[in-house]
C-alpha cells in the first residue's frame, strides 16, 4: 500500500467540499497514489540524519521516483541514508486535496 502523511499510515482523499468539521477521508489504492505522484513534480525530502526537510523537484516513473538537485547540504545528506519523499496536491475545482508519503 502506499502510505500517506496521517497516523495509522492509511492512504487517504479529503473531500474538501463539505463543512471543515466533517472532512471526509477516503483511501486510495497504490495505482491512485502512483498516479498522483506522475502528476506532480515538488515534493519534500526526508532525511533520517536529523529532522532537515527540503523541497526538491522529482518525477513518477513508472512506480519509481527520479529527484532532481545539484550538489549541495540536500544531496550530501541523503547519499547512502533512508530518506522519504512527501508530496501533496489540491484540485480546487473538485474540492480535494491529496497528501501521499513514499
Amino acid at each position: 500500500m502506499c502510505p500517506v502523511l496521517r497516523a495509522d499510515h492509511a492512504p487517504m482523499l479529503v473531500d474538501m467540499t463539505t463543512d471543515a468539521s466533517r472532512l471526509q477521508a477516503a483511501s486510495l489504492s497504490p495505482e491512485e497514489c502512483w498516479k498522483l505522484l506522475r502528476a506532480g513534480s515538488v515534493g519534500r525530502l526526508a532525511v533520517w540524519v536529523h529532522p532537515e526537510i527540503f523541497p526538491i523537484n522529482y518525477k513518477g516513473h513508472h512506480e519509481s521516483l527520479v529527484l532532481r538537485t545539484g550538489a549541495g547540504t540536500k544531496l550530501a545528506s541523503a547519499l547512502g541514508k533512508m530518506v522519504a519523499l512527501e508530496a501533496d496536491g489540491a484540485d480546487t475545482d473538485a474540492g480535494v486535496a491529496w497528501s501521499v508519503v513514499k
